[in-house]
């Protein structure tokens, strides 16, 4: 069978065709969890829960087990569900099947009174775009999904996707500094957007102020002002959010990580310039809305390539200080600030416990 998309998968499930063996696999875990749920909410009976639903882990289970599982009729119910999770583990612990194996035969001749789910947070499953063995196997005769890795760029139009798809519209504005916050975690970010929802509740527009309540930040003192102020290299402004965030309990860590996508982001658009005059193009490419491109270009305008690589090893070195030295986590992030809006690299090197 094909690999399909998670969309159509849940498309398949609204119209209750449930197939008898899955495959979910891919570098995001919470997407594959996801799905997992979908499949057990409509292919699991209720009132036989306890008779008809397995749930195995690839750490603790051999390959004969889940044959065994799969294997056997359900009591008082069509269907039973087996869902073996990190089936990876299984084989890198147990070996890989051979062709011949109970558990190659039963993977091409599923029983189509169970369903069977197996899962594997991995990237390497893919040779190229063909399955490496025993994978090739699986996804022949599975209905197979990958949830490839979601990057930082792309975080903002999956976080307004998402909330979209659930009825409601964020602002440009918004998601950016929405995503700021949540940071790179699509757990988080999904937890986020319920409280989100719950604070809104009736309205259909999410705004920059709705954010803003629900993060607890001000309207000043914000990673999404930092990164305006730095952009047009104003040293005190910077400094003066970048103190009031720590005061109030913001992690430098979070804060240097923000600082880096941003000037990543920069340093793409300094290549993507250099090719290309579609704004729209360049927008997507590093994962913002055009909304905001003007302000970025501008900034680009005031960080040449030699200030961008400068910046970028500042920001390194104030992440080992901040996790090697003695001195103070302000005095980093602000000795780090003028180093960036200066373009002078004036952090110690040699400052240690």
């Amino acid at each position: 069978m094909p690999i399909v998309t998670s969309e159509s998968l849940m498309t398949q499930l609204r119209h209750g065709k449930i197939e008898p063996l899955y495959f979910l696999f891919g570098d995001e875990e919470f997407l594959i969890d996801e799905a997992l749920e979908q499949i057990i909410d409509r292919a699991v009976d209720k009132s036989t829960v306890s008779f008809n639903f397995d749930l195995l882990h690839g750490t603790e289970v051999t390959l004969q087990e889940i044959v065994e599982r799969a294997s056997a009729y359900p009591l008082m119910a069509d269907r039973r569900v087996v869902v073996v999770r990190d089936i990876d583990r299984t084989f890198s612990l147990r070996g890989k099947p051979d062709p011949t194996s109970p558990f190659v035969r039963y993977i091409t001749s599923a029983s189509p009174s169970t369903t069977l789910v197996l899962t594997a947070v991995a990237g390497d499953i893919l040779k190229g775009k063909s399955p490496k063995a025993p994978y090739n196997i699986i996804t022949e005769h599975a209905a197979s999904i990958q949830f490839k890795k979601i990057y930082d760029r792309e975080l903002p139009s999956w976080t307004a996707n998402r909330i979209r798809t659930r009825g409601k519209e964020i602002t440009p504005d918004a998601v950016e500094l929405f995503v700021s916050y949540a940071g790179g975690s699509l757990r988080i970010i999904s937890n986020e957007i319920e409280k989100l929802f719950t604070y809104v509740e009736g309205k259909k527009n999410i705004t920059l102020e709705d954010v803003r309540t629900v993060v607890g930040t001000s309207k000043t003192w914000n990673i999404f002002e930092l990164q305006k102020a730095l952009g047009t290299k104003n040293a005190s402004l910077a400094s003066e959010i970048t103190e009031r965030m720590l005061r109030a309990g913001e992690p430098e860590q979070l804060i240097l990580t923000m600082l880096t996508r941003y000037f990543t982001i920069l340093w793409r658009l300094t290549e993507l310039r250099a090719r290309t005059r579609d704004q729209n193009e360049m927008a997507r490419a590093v994962g913002i809305t055009s909304f905001f491109l003007n302000e970025y270009l501008a900034a680009v305008q005031r960080y040449p390539i030699d200030h961008l690589r400068n910046t970028f090893q500042v920001l390194l070195q104030a992440d080992i200080l901040l996790k090697s030295s003695n001195l103070s986590g302000s005095v980093i992030m602000q000795m780090m600030l003028a180093s960036i809006t200066q373009g002078k690299d004036m952090m110690p090197y040699r400052e240690r416990r």
